[in-house]
């Protein structure tokens, strides 16, 4: 791997896209005159810009150093986070739960679940969704950290407080409208800086030997139905990422949500991920092309380096200085939208759900302006001490599975339970999730202390996420029979009405959930 470039022109470009940013938080700060303006935005913006934010908040530090290092470690494998781990749950989205969202004319996920169960569970919900942020925007430090110090040699310490830094003043200043303007423009920086290479490891002549070096580079030829044995199984990717993690994930995350309420009417806020499954896509052939190059090319990988560094590397050994600066630049933009959205999500959870409705309650506007601030101050500093724990992880998908297939997965069944039928209760709700979570802890200390055994972290994940989501819905299902179904009123507005979510008039809806449906197949036939 090439030595840390000190002093190049092209680098020069990651200060000024610093600047950039916080100029746009700065233009926008005459925006937040009210709580809701700096914390939500709900109903205020056009398509192209919710999409491009909705797009965006995800390729964070999840998508691009993470998605990159899962290609360089488990090979084409890494194509199935796009493809039957976001696709499908997208197409769902929609076609049913965004009709559900809109009707119930909530501006959060946890308050659309006070509404349908109670407010223990939003309370409940909102304080794991709330350490989950946390712990996500940590990662988001770390990957750039990470990055810096592959790029430029700076230590650990001085890349989280820089980009910690940068981040705290564009969101203080302009709230969640600086922070979805500046995924915007992260996005254009994103594709313009991590497209050259895609393209330079495609034109390397590597990616043409990928189809005869083994079942590394299969996607499911050589998948086992079923295997401890082997680092992934066909039921732990069909049904553990497939349909747990992947529909709990776009369904009912709050951050992708937060952006997707932003939408003006509802049938743009069921365009938006649809539109953004195609750039979902896109990205799969960029970052894992570029990852599984370095997998093939830089053989220090999983032994001297992390998995985490595999992109960084690869854009080091590809670019000249100037580049370089782009792809550096490029790689900061994709982990600050990450840390940014987990962020302005923390602070309008903790103002909304959590202070607002449980601690404070008639307090006036400016207050809980003010709490929002404060709020956004705190999550920073939180975030930049939870960076340091993601040294005990190989890479950074480990850790987010990890945390999805513990918490997230049971509350997937509990939305799902909520959605289909109207006998579920809040008592039901909350003991069901935390039956979940307690058998999802139970099984990753089973697994830590070799009392099972997996091929991988990644396949104890996705069958953690199946264990802990099966438990939840059972639970749920058996305690809800004991209790009295709600009226017929709640019904119509908070359960699937399949006939009102499938509305005529809404062809664009199915000729682009087609469209994509037929995209997704026909690149999983590719690469078989």
């Amino acid at each position: 791997m090439h030595a840390p470039p000190k002093h190049t022109v092209g680098l020069l470009i990651l200060p000024l896209y610093f600047l950039v940013t916080i100029l746009i938080g700065w233009l926008s700060r005459n925006q937040n005159r009210s709580a809701n303006a700096f914390l939500n935005a709900t109903r205020s913006l056009p398509l192209w810009i919710v999409t491009a934010a909705y797009l965006a908040a995800n390729c964070g530090a999840l998508e691009i150093v993470g998605l990159s290092a899962m290609a360089a470690q488990y090979g084409v494998q890494a194509f199935h986070f796009y493809w039957i781990g976001a696709i499908p749950a997208m197409v769902f989205l929609a076609l049913w739960m965004m009709p559900v969202y809109r009707r119930s004319d909530v501006s959060s996920v946890p308050e659309y679940l006070e509404i349908r169960y109670g407010p223990n569970l939003r309370l409940l919900n909102a304080c794991v969704l709330a350490i989950t942020m946390l712990v996500l925007a940590g990662i988001s430090l770390y990957a750039m950290a990470q990055t810096l110090q592959v790029f430029l040699g700076f230590s650990f310490a001085t890349g989280v407080v820089l980009c910690a830094g940068v981040v705290f003043v564009y969101v203080l200043l302009g709230g969640i409208k600086a922070t979805i303007y500046n995924e915007v423009f992260q996005l254009i920086v994103m594709i313009a800086g991590i497209t050259p290479v895609a393209w330079r490891a495609f034109t390397s002549g590597t990616v043409h030997q990928f189809p005869d070096q083994g079942p590394h580079f299969h996607l499911w030829r050589g998948l086992p139905a079923a295997s401890r044995a082997a680092s992934l199984d066909g039921v732990g990717v069909v049904f553990g990422l497939g349909f747990v993690l992947s529909f709990g994930y776009w369904c009912t995350d709050f951050v992708l949500m937060q952006r997707a309420f932003t939408a003006r009417s509802d049938l743009e806020a069921r365009q938006v991920p649809l539109w953004a499954g195609f750039g979902k896509l896109v990205f799969s052939i960029i970052i894992v092309i570029a990852g599984l190059t370095a997998g093939q090319l830089i053989p220090e990988l999983g032994h001297s380096q992390r998995f985490d560094q595999a992109l960084p590397a690869i854009t080091t050994n590809f670019y000249g200085p100037t580049m370089l600066g782009l792809g550096l630049t490029a790689l900061a933009a994709s982990l600050m939208s990450g840390l940014a959205a987990n962020i302005s999500a923390f602070a309008s959870l903790w103002t909304q759900d959590i202070y607002r409705s449980r601690i404070r309650r008639n307090e006036n506007d400016q207050h809980y302006l003010t709490m929002g601030r404060i709020a956004t101050a705190v999550a920073i500093v939180i975030s930049a001490l939870a960076s340091y724990t993601d040294f005990l992880f190989s890479d950074l998908m480990e850790h987010v599975q990890l945390i999805f297939s513990i918490f997230a997965a049971p509350f997937w069944a509990i939305f799902l339970l909520g959605m289909m039928t109207r006998r579920a209760t809040e008592c039901a709700a909350v003991v069901g999730f935390l039956s979940g979570a307690a058998i999802g802890l139970f099984h990753l200390f089973a697994f830590t202390r070799g009392w099972i055994f997996y091929g991988s972290v990644m396949s104890e994940n996705f069958y953690t996420a199946i264990y802990s989501f099966s438990t939840a819905l059972v639970v749920g299902w058996l305690i809800s029979r004991f209790g009295e179904p709600q009226s017929a009123h709640t019904q119509n507005s908070l359960v699937f009405q399949w006939k009102a979510g499938l509305m005529e008039g809404d062809r664009i809806l199915w000729i682009l959930s087609l469209l994509l449906l037929v995209s997704c197949v026909a690149l999983n036939l590719i690469w078989r």
